[in-house]
């Protein structure tokens, strides 16, 4: 996900970023009404990150992650809820852990393991 995020430069940038909503004078947030375009590209282009990372969960995650307010926060809280989740090496690389997570799909295969794609995330 991260690669695909990285080759879409500005929601890469929100993602990191994140966003500041204009205030007033009180320090409140100022009416969308009275945006300007580079505020509204902003918005737009962190709507556009949150639900690319959305379309990319299964119902379980969605459920795990619970409320976030940006496509920052949201990036921020799968990294924790996967932290973890595959013992990489010292040293390797995310090609390499591919591979190792696709020999081991591959050796449930062999012994005849019906292996869903939204128990592949569970594997590592």
């Amino acid at each position: 996900m991260e690669s695909y995020l990285k080759t879409q430069f500005e929601m890469w940038m929100i993602i990191k970023t994140s966003i500041t909503l204009p205030l007033d004078g009180m320090g409140k947030p100022i009416s969308c009404k009275n945006w300007d375009a580079s505020i509204i590209k902003k918005v737009e282009i962190n709507v556009k990150a949150t639900c690319t990372l959305q379309c990319g969960l299964t119902k379980e995650e969605l459920n795990q992650v619970g409320p976030f307010s940006s496509a920052k926060e949201l990036w921020e809280k799968l990294i924790e809820l996967h932290k973890g989740t595959f013992d990489t090496k010292e040293g390797e690389m995310a090609s390499q852990l591919h591979t190792r997570i696709q020999d081991l799909l591959n050796d449930l295969h062999a012994i005849g393991r019906k292996v869903e794609n939204r128990d592949v995330i569970r594997l590592g």
